[in-house]
């Protein structure tokens, strides 16, 4: 299993679990000199010059990128199961232009915040048979370019749509679409009945994990068992990313050094 943080291309909400924003001359080579491998890359701008920069000098320091997060998208109020067809047709443009970046950092695109949130007089149903059909769509043009899609289950207190890994893997079978999990364990310490338990019924679809104690931070600042999470993850033979998609608390490096640890000890 491989090392990874959050870095953001753009200025984060500190709410928000990235762990590196900012200056990119500064953060990636930092992220490789703690001892990390790769980053999940939050992107707004695609074909902005800082997002250009950021492949070079990610492959220069040898780290790769297991998700390319589109969750920016959602500030413009664009989600691929909004109820409005306009908006839809909008956002599978921009998520295309995420997924032609992703190709070019051999990496996977996430379908977390952006399938949106049932509102009004919408209905579960009804936003999910739309959010697969936005997702039917993207789906020649990701395999076009060799990217997956990643679905992430996300808590209730964030989003009101597939909210626990099983609900998400359901989603996936029931309607046959060629897509994997990306499974974060502080979203499942909230939702699911058993965090081993569900890492061991998805695994077939597992591509991507974020590590993470019930806090949201590094593993060992919080209160989960993660070595024992660990020890299930190894037990499935997972041979992805542990990503730390952190808060930067209490700051930025005590977090990442934190992690670092936690994988020294483990790894």
């Amino acid at each position: 299993m491989k090392k990874s943080v959050s870095l953001s291309l753009f200025k984060a909400d500190s709410r928000s679990p990235i762990l590196f924003s900012g200056d990119i001359d500064n953060t990636i080579p930092r992220i490789k000199q703690l001892g990390y491998d790769g980053v999940d890359l939050f992107v707004l701008d695609p074909y902005a010059d800082i997002s250009k920069k950021a492949i070079k000098k990610l492959n220069n320091h040898a780290l790769g990128v297991g998700v390319v997060m589109p969750a920016a998208l959602t500030k413009e109020g664009l989600y691929l199961g909004h109820m409005d067809a306009q908006i839809r047709r909008t956002i599978i443009s921009r998520m295309k232009q995420i997924i032609e970046y992703a190709s070019q950092v051999d990496a996977m695109v996430s379908l977390g915040l952006v399938r949106g949130s049932v509102a009004g007089h919408d209905t579960t149903e009804a936003l999910l048979e739309r959010f697969a059909d936005s997702v039917e769509k993207l789906l020649p043009f990701a395999q076009k370019y060799g990217v997956d899609l990643v679905l992430e289950p996300i808590n209730r207190y964030e989003i009101n749509t597939l909210n626990s890994s099983l609900e998400a893997k359901a989603f996936i079978d029931d309607y046959q679409l060629p897509i994997y999990l990306m499974l974060d364990t502080f979203h499942m310490n909230i939702e699911d009945v058993s965090i081993e338990e569900s890492f061991r019924v998805c695994g077939d679809l597992l591509k991507h994990v974020h590590f993470l104690d019930s806090n949201r931070l590094a593993p060992g600042m919080g209160h989960m068992d993660m070595r024992m999470i660990y020890r299930t993850l190894k037990e499935i033979d997972y041979q992805g990313y542990l990503c730390l998609e952190a808060l930067a608390l209490p700051d930025t490096e005590t977090c990442a050094i934190k992690g670092m640890e936690f994988f020294r000890s483990v790894l």
